[in-house]
């Protein structure tokens, strides 16, 4: 062989080291984004945990709404469009009918269900299911992170926002129409998650068909569904995806069909959009709505002033919730902490794409239901960034079941030392949340200054007492609900 020829056959062909880089992708997303989740069995206590995680996270969600509260009074669309629809259109019809320009059939379908009890009932039910809509997708959210964040405080600390954000509680309130901006953040970690019980990967396609047929919104999730078919072509991964598809073709036929009844033509600059994430995504997510001036929006959707006694404040605020995002991005690359990138920047990227998406195709005003989702997935960037180094969780039997990526495993004394300044960082995190939490946990909104749904019912039985009267018409700033005298 001559020396040219062994040149020849030691240098890699024009392109090989792409190609082998892409025979890596599957892998590497496997082993860093959608990762295999811990082969335990679903025992009764476990199934009961996640029970009780949805019962205890419904009633929390329900506490927050003041005035007639959650179970007693009805709001916008909920009142207007489901419940006005189920109690005059047959089952089918109901199920059907679009809303500004997509199907809400999960919403219709339990105010179906709703409207099957005495009307005094409807929205008490459909408040109970609204909220437990919110815990069952920060259950997804603690089981998915598993593989990620091993320690349970963490998972909570990334779940339990789900039903307690401290933003946007203006517009979302526990009513059926809005659970869709929290689903969007069930459904990224849905993605992410490869179920290895029985349970799990029959629920997964579900709960994705159930929510793309509800929203238009889970298309920007296409290149999440794309990774993970790329890394994963088991039935369970196949299914998610059909059904994200075809819950989205079911949604788009309705502008095809020409059906819609959404006003076209809208287009925001994206520029402007991303400078409404720093300034305004970010600082509420980090500080909550009230600390920043409120909603900035009336009922209607419109913009109002916002409230801000000290300018100065206010700046310092927004440019202070930016600078506490760039000291953990500081802290992770320092690796003062354990952060897992992968998913850190994936959480960071749809958290903007998910802000941009759901402003390009409407008026340039950032509603406050806009933030939900993006809020959510920067809180996830933050604590995966954050992450302790050293942390561990146990299994059933109290054994550990090793530890996270980058993280150091310590013993006895010298761990339980190492561990305070390991979980400093995501501690005084998790501090600020809770604080922000609480100050945000109770708004006034136009569902608080709603009259009682009781006394709407009692109005409404009084009136029909009147002969030849067919309906009674409740009314409440822009939505309306014929109740049939009928069914007083």
């Amino acid at each position: 062989m001559t020396w040219q020829t062994k040149t020849d056959a030691l240098t890699p062909p024009a392109g090989g080291v792409g190609l082998s880089r892409l025979s890596g992708l599957p892998e590497w997303l496997r082993a860093n984004l959608f990762v295999q989740a811990d082969r335990r069995r679903l025992t009764w206590r476990r199934v009961l945990a996640g029970v009780l995680f949805v019962v205890a996270g419904a009633a929390v969600s329900l506490t927050r709404t003041s005035g007639p509260g959650a179970l007693n009074s009805i709001w916008i669309e909920d009142a207007g469009n489901f419940l006005q629809d189920a109690l005059h259109n047959s089952v089918l019809t109901t199920l059907t009918t679009q809303m500004n320009g997509y199907y809400d059939v999960v919403p219709r379908t339990i105010t179906a269900v709703a409207v099957a009890f005495p009307v005094a009932w409807a929205p008490g039910i459909m408040s109970a299911a609204a909220a437990a809509q919110y815990a069952l997708f920060g259950l997804i959210v603690y089981i998915a992170s598993g593989p990620f964040l091993r320690n349970p405080w963490l998972r909570l600390l990334i779940a339990v926002p789900a039903v307690v954000v401290p933003l946007g509680y203006t517009q979302v309130n526990n009513d059926l129409a809005t659970v869709q901006f929290v689903a969007l953040y069930g459904l990224f970690w849905l993605l992410l998650w490869r179920p290895v019980t029985r349970a799990g990967q029959v629920c997964a396609p579900i709960i994705m068909l159930g929510a793309t047929l509800t929203s238009i919104l889970p298309v920007f999730f296409a290149p999440l569904v794309a990774a993970r078919l790329i890394a994963d072509r088991s039935k369970t991964a196949i299914a998610v995806a059909v059904c994200w598809a075809a819950g989205l073709v079911a949604q788009w036929s309705v502008q095809v069909r020409g059906l819609s009844n959404r006003k076209g033509g809208l287009f925001t600059s994206p520029l402007w959009i991303l400078g409404n994430y720093v300034t305004r995504a970010v600082p509420r997510a980090i500080f909550g709505e009230k600390a920043l001036g409120g909603p900035g929006t009336n009922y209607r959707g419109s913009p109002v002033p916002l409230t801000i006694p000290n300018p100065a404040v206010h700046t310092a605020l927004v440019w202070g919730a930016c600078a506490i995002v760039v000291a953990v991005v500081v802290i992770a690359l320092a690796r003062l902490t354990a952060p897992h990138w992968p998913l850190a920047v994936t959480a960071l990227l749809f958290s903007v794409v998910l802000f941009v998406g759901e402003i390009i195709d409407n008026y340039p005003i950032v509603q406050p239901r806009y933030v939900i989702a993006p809020a959510l997935l920067l809180y996830t960037a933050i604590v995966v960034m954050l992450r302790p180094r050293g942390a561990t969780a146990s299994a059933p039997d109290g054994q550990p079941d090793g530890t996270p990526t980058g993280d150091t495993a310590v013993t006895g004394a010298p761990r339980r030392l190492r561990s305070v300044p390991a979980w400093t960082p995501v501690t005084v995190f998790a501090l600020l949340l809770a604080i922000v939490v609480g100050f945000n946990f109770r708004v006034v909104n136009t569902r608080s200054e709603s009259p009682p749904w009781t006394a709407v019912v009692a109005a409404a039985r009084h009136t029909c007492m009147t002969p030849g009267t067919a309906d009674y018409e409740y009314s409440h700033l822009w939505w309306t609900v014929q109740i049939p005298c009928s069914r007083v």
